[in-house]
């Protein structure tokens, strides 16, 4: 205990040099008979030495609109939790306080306040008076009676808590670490644990079992096996927690350095089959001879692949759900099994997958482009510079380094030895070269406004058939691109009915095609 209360005392020695937490020491100044407690998961990051940026505290003996008064006197606070005797607090860099007007020094204040520099590298801090949480015992998680009371313990706020190793309090003005449920115990055995009664606290609030998990990922810990065999029991229950709570654990999972980890324990503990039963329905599902390992088997550690790269949400997504198809469209049984379309239909399910797990539109959009293109086809010999040009058009310019990357996940989770492979290097130059040239549409010397002026034509379906059509024939030769060639080009497409002008669309269909038929055919 002694070498953990040292490691805490050096952490508010330096936090108290810092001027951004100065207002901690005025208030226990200003508020003599004040308890104040830094309490949760920022003792025990402190404790292990993990970097951390969510600071809450607890503050007793104070009244809510004495603290209230206080905290608005030393930084910015939103009122969303008042209600339960809850601030977030963004304390006042001193550079932000006046220092006189048109002086050098507030003009210094206003760029460091635009800047956003208040806590560097912190949220807001969560300040608190302490709390007793009455749960109605359905698992919701708004199911909560929530009572503030200044003159509660800390023992008794800190009871309310999930797991022993978030219960730990570190007393500021004594400088005392509060440890009433082992939760040191539990922090030297790398366990995480439920405080007292396992199925109690999992009823009190469902969402603690993906917390579980969440934990385990980003901590490298293990779950305590009463706890594990609650959560295993309780599983089918997580469907009734909201959707953003889900998204809000789901996410820090995946982007956790163990989410392959996260995913696995939470197909053995029955979490998966109730969140995401299209990636369960890989399990025990072989693949071919281009494979070693199943499909679930597969899919996971694409997403281990990525988080050890450190890949954006997307890439992770995507590599989670690239084949999440491929059960359904299995065909054929053994080594010549065929996933055919698993591309198609994988995004698909992708879309309905991130939608009922409440991803932003933005993050479906780009993730679903990503699994349905994730076979583009790129094999050297066969594609020339125009399908090259042909194969950015379709994937994105800027999508590029995303694609690479999600195949270096695809291949990873292969057992491939090597991630980038001396073809796709190859692809990536010849990107390079060609990513100057017209790849869509508004990179034509014709626009549509002078299109429709040239051939008299009014806004509709035609404009954009013509203007694909052209496109096509200048992926095939940049050198088309200028006025005089697509102006007397467009005059003769303008003689083509629609269905006919569709076919000149820029494609890649053959290449896709091709990719399938090479891996399919054995």
């Amino acid at each position: 205990m002694k070498k953990y209360q040292e490691k805490l005392i050096a952490w508010q020695t330096a936090a108290f040099r810092r001027a951004n937490f100065s207002f901690i020491k005025t208030l226990i100044q200003k508020f003599p008979a004040a308890e104040l407690y830094l309490v949760g998961g920022a003792v025990r990051d402190i404790i292990i030495g993990r970097p951390t940026k969510d600071f809450d505290l607890v503050v007793g003996k104070i009244s809510a609109n004495d603290l209230e008064k206080f905290l608005n006197q030393h930084g910015e606070v939103n009122l969303v939790g008042k209600s339960f005797g809850v601030f977030k607090f963004i304390p006042a860099s001193p550079a932000s306080r006046p220092a006189g007007a048109g002086s050098s020094a507030a003009k210094t204040a206003a760029a460091v306040a635009k800047a956003g520099d208040k806590i560097t590298g912190a949220n807001p801090i969560e300040i608190a008076l302490p709390r007793t949480e009455h749960a109605g015992m359905s698992g919701g998680y708004r199911d909560f009676e929530i009572q503030s009371d200044k003159n509660l313990s800390i023992e008794e706020d800190l009871s309310r808590r999930d797991f022993t190793i978030n219960a730990l309090a570190w007393d500021i003005k004594n400088k005392k670490l509060i440890d009433q449920f082992n939760g040191i115990k539990d922090l030297q055995n790398q366990t995480i644990k439920a405080i007292g009664r396992p199925e109690q606290r999992f009823q009190e609030d469902y969402s603690r079992m993906l917390r579980a998990v969440r934990f385990a990922c980003q901590l490298g810990f293990t779950i305590d096996k009463p706890t594990l065999n609650t959560i295993r029991k309780k599983a089918p229950q997580i469907a009734t927690i909201a959707g953003e709570r889900i998204n809000e654990e789901l996410t820090k999972i995946i982007m956790s350095d163990n989410a392959e980890l996260g995913f696995r324990l939470m197909q053995q503990i029955g979490l998966l089959k109730i969140l995401i039963p299209e990636l369960e329905a890989g399990v025990h599902v072989k693949q071919n001879l281009s494979h070693i390992y199943e499909v679930f088997e597969h899919n996971v550690r694409a997403l281990g692949a990525a988080a050890q790269r450190g890949y954006k949400l997307e890439i992770r997504l995507a590599a989670l759900f690239h084949d999440v198809a491929k059960p359904i469209t299995k065909a054929g049984r053994g080594p010549t099994a065929t996933f055919y379309n698993h591309d198609q239909e994988g995004a698909k399910m992708t879309r309905t997958i991130l939608k009922r797990l409440h991803f932003s539109n933005d993050i479906i959009k780009h993730t679903v482009h990503l699994v349905r293109y994730h076979m583009f086809y790129y094999a050297l010999d066969t594609v020339s510079d125009s399908g090259v040009r042909r194969l950015l058009n379709r994937l994105g310019r800027e999508n590029i380094d995303d694609f690479i990357n999600l195949r270096i996940c695809d291949r990873l989770g292969m057992g491939r030895p090597k991630a980038k492979p001396w073809k796709l290097i190859e692809l990536e130059r010849r990107f390079k070269e060609v990513q100057l040239d017209p790849i869509t549409p508004k990179m034509l010397k014709l626009k549509g406004d002078e299109l429709m002026e040239l051939l008299a034509i009014k806004p509709g379906p035609k404009v954009g058939l013509i203007l694909n059509a052209l496109l096509g024939e200048v992926l095939e030769d940049p050198g088309r691109n200028n006025k005089k060639y697509l102006k007397n080009r467009a005059k003769q497409l303008n003689a083509l009915v629609e269905p006919d002008l569709k076919k000149l669309n820029p494609d890649l269909a053959f290449y896709e095609e091709e990719r399938k038929r090479l891996l399919h055919q054995k």
